[in-house]
């Protein structure tokens, strides 16, 4: 039987113990050396750099946040963020 370790995210350690579920299904593990709470298949970002700067530039030729959001499928307060955000 093969069994995988899991190592804290934060810490490193492997002192990692199962610590109940989240409320959509994944499962939550709790580190014994830190005390911090991770999840087990953590996600990366869901849009590229070159995504981003694809939906900044098309906004900035005017269109609408709806209009982008029904376009690129981006929400409009994630739009917002990363306008704030731009240089």
């Amino acid at each position: 039987m093969l069994t995988k370790v899991v190592v804290c995210v934060h810490c490193g350690g492997e002192d990692v113990v199962r610590n109940g579920k989240t409320s959509n299904g994944k499962q939550r593990l709790l580190c014994k050396g830190c005390k911090r709470n991770s999840r087990e298949e953590r996600q990366g970002p869901r849009y590229s750099e070159a995504d981003k700067e694809t939906i900044l530039r098309a906004y900035m030729e005017r269109p609408s946040m709806r209009g982008i959001g029904r376009i690129f499928g981006v929400s409009r307060p994630t739009l917002i963020d990363w306008l704030k955000k731009r240089p």
